[in-house]
């Protein structure tokens, strides 16, 4: 069983969730609406992929404004697909669909970040794509710490910036035309997460 540490219940952490709860309890009318016309978790995993990929396209070809929504609500269509599958009692959760999910958001985030820096290589802007890289790989390594710590037992969903934050910071920055504000934030942000993670981890481990 994961271990729980008090820096798991941080004021972030409860914001996030409290978030999270308002979230799901919106979403019901369409996870209802989807479970009764036989749509099943794996169809919304990659329907969300693909229209996040659309999305990048879009940033590349410098439609900010539209590929930033674009991404949003293929984020918020890729979260439908864990409440689709907990849909009446869990009979459509899947260990394969959970792997699936995971799997199609580091993706889609890759495809995103792909995107911009095709968009900042556009511009001649090459800060902007060595930062967007740094951030990718902060992205990634937030997500590889958290599953090398639950492989090891250890609890490790909180930090500053979550997936939940990167898809915030990456969509509103990118729609409102501030696309390298956004990645110079996430480079920053995504590595402090992982400095906590690690520290979290680190700490869980002495406990044992």
């Amino acid at each position: 069983m994961a271990s729980t540490l008090p820096g798991d219940e941080s004021a972030a952490h409860r914001a996030r969730t409290a978030i999270d709860a308002a979230l799901r309890k919106r979403a019901r009318f369409a996870v209802d609406w989807l479970a009764a016309r036989g749509v099943r978790p794996d169809h919304v995993t990659i329907g969300g992929l693909v229209v996040v990929a659309a999305a990048a396209v879009l940033i590349a070809f410098g439609w900010l404004t539209l590929g930033g929504i674009v991404f949003l609500f293929g984020s918020a269509l890729d979260g439908l697909d864990g409440e689709l599958a907990r849909h009446g009692g869990g009979e459509r959760a899947s260990a394969f669909g959970g792997v699936l999910d995971s799997t199609a958001d580091r993706v889609g985030e890759g495809l995103t970040f792909a995107g911009l820096a095709a968009y900042f290589a556009g511009a001649g802007d090459t800060t902007a794509v060595v930062a967007t890289v740094l951030a990718m790989t902060g992205a990634n390594l937030t997500s590889y710490v958290r599953a090398r710590a639950e492989a090891a037992g250890i609890a490790c969903r909180d930090g500053l910036c979550t997936r939940f934050e990167r898809v915030l910071i990456l969509g509103i920055g990118t729609a409102v035309h501030l696309p390298e504000a956004a990645v110079y934030l996430l480079t920053l942000l995504t590595f402090v997460t992982v400095a906590q993670r690690l520290g979290t981890v680190r700490r869980g481990l002495r406990e044992e």
